[in-house]
C-alpha cells in the first residue's frame, strides 16, 4: 500500500506538530511496515527536521507553500490533490487537522486541537479563520478521524457534528530513552546548557510549549513573582518555546511582564529549542508547570514525567484525563492557586516523590510504537474497507 503523509507549512517552527511528524517517520523507518510512504512538505522543511529519503520513504516538495497561512491553505487544497493523484496514493494521512477537500483519495485526519472553538483562548486572525472554515468539512470528508484524547474527541463531535464512531482516540507517545533524567543529568552537555542560560540544577521552574496566549504563560510569570516575594528569591523560571503564529502584542506583554513584577533577570525566555537540548532543561528542573487554558494532549507533560520531575498542570480539558493522579492541579485563571500548587512542589518532598513515582509509571503506557502501530492499522482498515 502507498501511504501519503501531508506535512505542509513551517513545521520546523511548530512544537507538537514538529515532534509528532519526526517521531512518526522515525518510527515507521524502524518498524519497516510493508508499505511505501510519500511525505509532502514545504521547501527546506525536511532538511530542517532531519528527515531523509529511504527505500520506503519518498519526499516531495510543494513549492511556495509556507510563506503565509494562505499559501499553506492554497497548497493543501489546490496543489496537493494533483500530486496525490499523480503519485497514485492509496490512502492519505493528514496529521495536521485538515484534509485536501478536493482530493478523491481515501483519507484519515488527525485533529490535534479545537482551541479555535473557544473564543477566549487566543487563537486569532488568519489561524482562526482557516480552522473555522476547514476543520468541520475535513472531519466530515475523512474516512476516519484520529484524536489524541477523549476530551478532544468530545470537542470534535460537538463542533463538527460527526458520528463519534468515526473517531479513534490514539494518544501520542514519548521517547523515554531521550528524556531519561538520570542519564541526562550526568551528561557534560547538560552542564553546558545550564551554563548557557546561567541556571543552577534544581533551582528553576520549567515551562515548555508554544507562546500562544491561551497557554497562559502570563499567569505563570505572575505566580512565579508571588513565590519570589514569599522567600524564593533566587528561584528562576525558564520558558522554553515559541511556535508559529505567535501574537506579537502578547509576546511583548509577557517579555515585559517580569520587569514590571520585579523579577527581571529571574525569568529566562530561551525561544524554540530542539528536544536534544530540552531534555537537559527537563532533567535539571525543580518542577514542570503547564498553565494552559486548553490542551488536547500535552506532550511536555510526558517529557517531564520521563525526566523524573514533578508537575503541576491546569485542571481543564484533557489535563485531568491525561495526568490522572500523577500531577497537582490548579485553576489556570487563579494566580494564587497556581502559586500555592507550585509552593507544594517546592516545600513538600513526600508529594514530590509520590508524583515522580506515579509519573514514571504512567509514562510507560504512552509509546510512539503503540501510537504508530495503531495509526497504521487504521490506515490499512480504511483501504481494506
Amino acid at each position: 500500500m502507498k501511504i501519503g503523509i501531508a506535512a505542509i507549512g513551517r513545521l520546523s517552527e511548530d512544537t507538537g506538530g514538529k515532534n509528532y511528524i519526526v517521531h512518526f517517520l522515525r518510527g515507521i523507518e524502524l518498524m519497516r511496515p510493508p508499505h511505501s510512504f510519500i511525505l509532502f512538505v514545504s521547501e527546506g522543511e525536511a532538511s530542517k527536521l532531519g528527515i531523509e529519503e529511504s527505500d520506503s520513504l519518498k519526499i516531495l516538495t510543494i513549492r511556495n507553500s509556507s510563506r503565509t497561512p494562505l499559501h499553506k491553505v492554497f497548497a493543501e487544497q489546490i496543489k496537493l490533490p494533483r500530486h496525490i493523484a499523480r503519485e497514485k496514493i492509496d490512502v492519505m494521512y493528514y496529521p495536521g487537522n485538515f484534509v485536501s477537500l478536493f482530493s478523491r483519495v481515501l483519507s484519515v485526519v488527525n485533529i490535534r486541537s479545537m482551541a479555535h472553538c473557544y473564543s477566549n483562548y487566543g487563537v486569532s486572525g488568519m489561524r482562526r479563520i482557516v480552522r473555522s472554515i476547514l476543520m468541520a468539512p475535513s472531519a466530515r470528508k475523512a474516512c476516519a478521524v484520529i484524536a489524541p484524547s477523549e476530551d478532544i474527541k468530545h470537542d470534535v463531535i460537538r463542533f463538527t457534528k460527526i458520528d463519534g464512531t468515526k473517531i479513534h482516540v490514539i494518544p501520542h507517545g514519548v521517547d523515554i530513552a531521550l528524556f531519561d533524567g538520570e542519564q541526562n543529568q550526568k551528561s557534560a552537555d547538560s552542564e553546558a546548557l545550564l551554563d548557557r542560560y546561567h541556571l543552577t540544577a534544581g533551582n528553576y521552574l520549567l515551562y515548555v510549549s508554544a507562546l500562544w496566549r491561551y497557554k497562559r504563560q502570563d499567569q505563570l510569570i505572575r505566580a512565579h513573582a508571588e513565590l519570589v516575594k514569599q522567600g524564593y528569591s533566587d528561584l528562576k523560571l525558564v520558558i522554553a518555546g515559541k511556535g508559529t503564529g505567535t501574537d506579537k502584542k502578547y509576546l511583548d506583554e509577557i517579555y515585559s511582564l517580569p520587569k514590571s513584577l520585579g523579577t527581571d533577570g529571574l525569568v529566562i525566555f530561551t525561544g524554540g529549542l530542539p528536544q536534544s537540548d530540552l531534555r537537559y532543561l527537563y532533567a535539571n528542573a525543580r518542577a514542570f508547570v503547564f498553565p494552559s487554558s486548553y490542551e488536547s494532549f500535552g506532550n511536555p507533560i510526558f517529557e517531564a514525567w520521563a525526566s523524573g520531575i514533578p508537575i503541576a498542570v491546569s485542571n481543564v480539558h484533557s489535563f485531568p484525563e491525561i495526568a490522572g493522579d500523577a500531577a497537582l492541579f490548579f485553576n489556570p485563571n487563579d494566580v494564587r492557586d497556581i502559586r500555592d500548587k507550585i509552593s507544594q512542589l517546592l516545600s513538600e518532598p513526600a508529594i514530590n516523590q509520590s508524583l515522580v513515582r506515579r509519573g514514571k509509571e504512567r509514562v510507560k503506557s504512552f509509546t510512539w510504537d503503540a501510537a504508530i502501530t495503531r495509526t497504521l492499522s487504521l490506515l490499512e482498515n480504511v483501504k481494506r474497507n
